[in-house]
Formats: structure tokens, sequence, C-alpha cells
């Protein structure tokens, strides 16, 4: 199996890590920037090295191992991340094998028997050093890349230190996992909703800005959903905050929790696992 990249918009590439999870690379006239870098598994920096063509940068929009897991081809390059996410890992895991392991075992098992064969069969031997440091960004930061400028807007909820990439020449919101299909948010001691409102203040945050995008240039299957899917996750997150809404508890792959839907959006709003 080989990775490739895919033009989706002017200077703009979505790298599909085997239909798992996206990496995004986009250039300007100084310098290219590779948004997230997958779960690690193969070698994505030849993938990314193929498109461009000027000086790289790492921008990840959170630590989640199948976002950050591929950071260790990726080390000789400014890395920039929010520093609320320094020490975030996945249900104990960190960027390591083991989530690897389970990653294939379980989101590449809901795709085929063979895929999840091929991703165990891709796991770096011997285990790559996935420590790494990284330049601080936060909200109102702008990364600029020569006549195109990524604007960082913090949006915590699914990670403290979740950031979102706004292109505006292009019209694209890169929402990482802020904003997807699918949204897991960890349960909360008492089932309180605290991360929820964290949640809904983000979503309004974003639709502050929906005149600047388009579409969402999502962290897993995609490459774009419709802007319209935030106004989805506001109907279910003010509905689970005033009570009028709540859902049910389901397990499938690696969730487990309790999960609600509205329109295109799926939330686990209280999710164990």
């Amino acid at each position: 199996m080989k990775q490739t990249a895919t033009l989706i918009a002017s200077n703009t590439w979505c790298i599909s890590e085997f239909d798992l999870v996206n990496m995004f690379v986009v250039e300007g006239e100084t310098r290219s920037a590779v948004i997230d870098t997958g779960c690690g598994y193969g070698n994505v920096r030849e993938v990314v090295d193929s498109v461009i063509t000027k000086p790289l940068s790492v921008l990840l929009t959170h630590k989640h191992p199948d976002h950050a897991g591929g950071i260790y081809h990726f080390r000789d390059c400014p890395i920039y991340m929010n520093k609320d996410d320094k020490e975030l890992e996945f249900n104990g895991m960190g960027l390591s094998n083991e989530f690897r392991k389970m990653y294939a075992e379980t989101r590449g098992a809901t795709r085929s028997s063979e895929l999840e064969k091929q991703l165990l069969m891709m796991i770096p031997d011997p285990e790559p050093d996935c420590s790494f440091d990284f330049i601080d960004i936060d909200d109102g930061n702008v990364i600029d890349l020569g006549g195109k400028k990524l604007e960082c807007i913090h949006t915590p909820g699914h990670t403290d230190g979740s950031i979102c990439f706004l292109d505006r020449d292009n019209r694209i919101l890169f929402s990482g996992d802020t904003v997807n299909n699918s949204i897991i948010l960890m349960r909360q001691p008492d089932n309180n909703t605290v991360l929820i409102e964290k949640f809904c203040r983000t979503l309004k945050k974003l639709w502050a800005y929906e005149k600047y995008f388009d579409r969402l240039a999502i962290g897993l299957v995609g490459p774009f959903i419709d802007k319209g899917i935030i106004n989805d996750y506001l109907v279910l997150t003010e509905g689970l905050i005033d009570g009028s809404l709540s859902g049910k508890y389901e397990e499938r792959g690696f969730r487990k929790g309790d999960v609600i839907r509205y329109g295109k959006a799926e939330l686990w709003y209280q999710c164990d696992q």
C-alpha cells in the first residue's frame, strides 16, 4: 500500500492515510506546511516531499496519536502546536506502536480484515522516537507561508489544545477533529456538561468566522464537509446543555459511550473509550 497526495485546491493537497486519517499540505511562495502527520504507518514524508518545493513546517491540530504519530518523519522541521496539548495522551497511550497496533485492530478492521493486516505489517520497527520540541501557537496567530496565510483559531473541546487553521484565500477551514463527521468528548465526572459547554462555545466561535470559509477540511475520511454541520453540532450541544435532548449508550469500534445524532452530526459526548 502507498499513500498518495490529491490536489484539492490551489497549492493544497490531501494525503489520506489509507482512508483513516487525513493530512493536508499547503504551499506558499516561501514555505510549505503539512497539517497533521497521521498515525505513522509508512513514510508520509516521501509523499509530502513529492508535491512541495519550499521549506517545510508542521502544524498540528492536536496531539492525539492518529494526528501526530507520524511526527518522527518531520523532526527536522519547525513544529507548531498549542501548549495545552503538551502532555496529551490517548487512553494512556502516547505516540507509540501500542497505539498503532490498537488503531489497526479497531479502525482498520472496520474497513476490512485485509487493511488491518496490512497496517499491522506497516508498524515501524524499531519503534521510532516521537519526542519533539514545538513552537506554541494560539488564537489569532498567523502562519505566513508567503502569499498564503493560515490563521490559527484555538478550539478547545475534543482536546484542550485543539487548533483550527483558516485559509481565507481558498475559503477552507482545516478543522482536524474539532468538527468532523463524528466528534468524541470524553466522559466527565458525574456526567456533567462542562466539556459540552466548552465545545458549544467553540462551535459558536467558529461560526463567527463562517463568512470566511465554505467548507471544512476534516481530520477523518472526507476530505471535505459542508460548514453547515457546525450548526448541527450546535443544536446537539445546546440541547444536551438545557436538557431537551439526550442520547444513549453505544459501542462501535473503539468508541464506547453516550452518543447522539442530528442532521449530519454525530456526537459522542460522554465517551468512556
